[in-house]
């Protein structure tokens, strides 16, 4: 049978080329596309559009992921996001905010014009169980926030404890509501600068304890 087998010389490993095509696409998924509409994030952009401890990046970031979705007229009256986006079209705190609220004020109504009648829309809403456990949690962060001048605060921090881990009512869920009710309830420190807005939603919801408390005591990098 060897008589049959060509042999060849083996190249050093040093001499062997590997070719590496590098691709840079990402994976499109069902809800990045424009005409599939989460709620529940719609919901949470509104919050953030609202809210009195949002940044001005954060409010451009949410009108950019706005302006990138075709939003129905139900979902427009049902979030009332509409007259979010409106307000700040007009009273916008920057120019740059502003004019970002206009061209999505302008994407949608010509969106709702021209294109609902015959583009379908793929809308999804939480069930009622998960609406139920998520408002007793909201529940538990005002009750833990206290007195507060900021008014959609629990919700806004529900809501981004739910988006950053993946939309689920989980094991990671509930045990992340549990030590944040925890720790604004027996953190001063934290709270008043949560508050405040010194300490993000995000960075939040996103640090373990250690580095809140650095960050309450100026010890942040």
């Amino acid at each position: 049978m060897d008589r049959f087998v060509v042999r060849t010389k083996r190249l050093p490993r040093s001499e062997r080329v590997c070719t590496v095509t590098k691709d840079n696409k990402k994976q499109a998924t069902i809800e990045s596309l424009a005409s599939v509409v989460v709620v529940e994030e719609i919901q949470h952009l509104k919050c953030q559009l609202e809210s009195d401890v949002s940044s001005s990046e954060t409010i451009l970031s949410a009108l950019k992921l706005l302006g990138s979705k075709n939003v129905s007229k139900d979902v427009l009256l049902s979030t009332k996001i509409g007259h979010t986006v409106n307000g700040l079209r007009r009273r916008g705190s920057s120019n740059e905010i502003r004019e970002q609220a206009k061209q999505v004020f302008r994407r949608w109504r010509h969106f709702i014009r021209d294109l609902e009648k015959e583009k379908p829309l793929i809308e999804v809403h939480c069930d009622k169980k998960t609406e139920v456990i998520r408002g007793k949690a909201r529940q538990l962060l005002a009750d833990a926030l206290q007195s507060t001048t900021v008014e959609n605060l629990p919700e806004l921090i529900e809501r981004t404890v739910f988006h950053t881990f993946g939309r689920l009512i989980n094991n990671t869920y509930k045990r992340k509501m549990r030590s944040l009710v925890f720790t604004l309830k027996h953190r001063d420190a934290i709270r008043e600068k949560v508050i405040g807005g010194e300490i993000t939603v995000k960075k939040l919801v996103t640090s373990s304890v250690d580095e809140l408390i650095d960050c309450a005591n100026g010890n942040s990098k």
